[in-house]
């Protein structure tokens, strides 16, 4: 999304966006995010001496594939942006490129794993079974290697555990 700063050359001076936005699908930790759905921005930007000082909001929903089950799932966000840019660093204020700056509060918001649900039971380590929509048949029983010699220690001929 690119915005024009270039009737903001009074110091002191303010605009105020509202709208609608789509953005760009991305990548963080190697997982795909997917943005189909339109994101509410809510911007205020300042002139100020030396910077464009931007505050606001944005929300919406992301999609994402769940740590745990590897299920897609949508993942509501409400970010606040807060950026000073510098004058100086600024090439063209008739086109400042505010993606990079969206994209990069939203990657500070995200969480380090990603789950549909705080109680997701995850996959099954044997069989690769959902365990949120059924229960496997397997053996997850977990026996320390450095203890199972122990196992054979009640063992009889009669009795064989």
């Amino acid at each position: 999304m690119n915005l024009d700063l270039s009737n903001l050359k009074e110091i002191g001076s303010s605009i105020s966006i509202k709208k609608k936005v789509s953005l760009p699908a991305f990548k963080n930790y190697n997982q795909d995010i997917e943005t189909p759905y339109l994101f509410d921005l809510e911007l205020e930007i300042y002139n100020t001496d030396d910077y464009y000082v931007l505050n606001g909001s944005l929300a919406g929903t992301l999609i994402m594939f769940c740590s745990r089950c590897l299920e897609k799932f949508e993942y509501p966000i409400d970010v606040q942006i807060e950026e000073e840019l510098a004058k100086k660093e600024i090439e063209n204020p008739e086109r400042i490129n505010l993606n990079e700056i969206i994209m990069e509060n939203i990657i500070l918001s995200l969480p380090m794993k990603y789950l549909c649900s705080a109680d997701c039971r995850g996959l099954c380590s044997n069989c690769g079974q959902n365990l949120n929509t059924g229960e496997c048949d397997c053996d997850n029983t977990i026996i320390d290697p450095r203890l199972a010699k122990l196992k054979e220690f009640y063992k009889t001929d009669d009795n064989e555990e």
